[in-house]
């Protein structure tokens, strides 16, 4: 009975104490994704409410680049809703993929239409911080 109790104390420190191998490593994870929520809302909101450039401000693809949006072109539609319905991310917490849905209108029709946003956000460990590398949603391409 006391091997049996002393092993099952020393098989519950063990566990104990791989869980808490790397808390360094578990907070700036944490601190990621908390952020990455933070950077998706702000971003969410931006475009809703149609601030297309200051939402820009989000783009860089992974390679340095940075593709412009024509804003003059997406001035002419207004988001009704942007849901976030998925946000899934790497096991290193460096990549992630957020599913939105957007409703919309074309202002000079009215015409109201809907789509599926995929979004794949990256973070930069230099700038500390989430980009998106995906190109910001182009309306025109969902109008008939």
């Amino acid at each position: 009975m006391k091997i049996a109790a002393r092993t099952l104390i020393f098989m519950l420190l063990s566990a104990l104490a791989l869980a808490a191998c790397n808390p360094i490593k578990n907070i700036q994870s944490r601190e990621r994704i908390t952020q990455l929520r933070a950077v998706v809302t702000t971003y969410r909101k931006l475009m809703r409410w149609g601030h297309y450039d200051q939402a820009a401000q989000y783009l860089k693809k992974k390679d340095g680049s940075q593709a412009t949006p024509n804003f003059e072109n997406m001035a002419r539609y207004r988001v009704t809703s942007l849901t976030i319905a998925d946000q899934i991310s790497s096991d290193e917490e460096l990549e992630a993929k957020v599913t939105a849905y957007i409703e919309f209108y074309d202002i000079d029709t009215g015409r109201a239409l809907s789509l599926r946003d995929e979004q794949l956000w990256w973070y930069s460990v230099d700038d500390k911080r989430w980009f998106l590398d995906s190109p910001m949603v182009n309306f025109s391409d969902y109008v008939n």
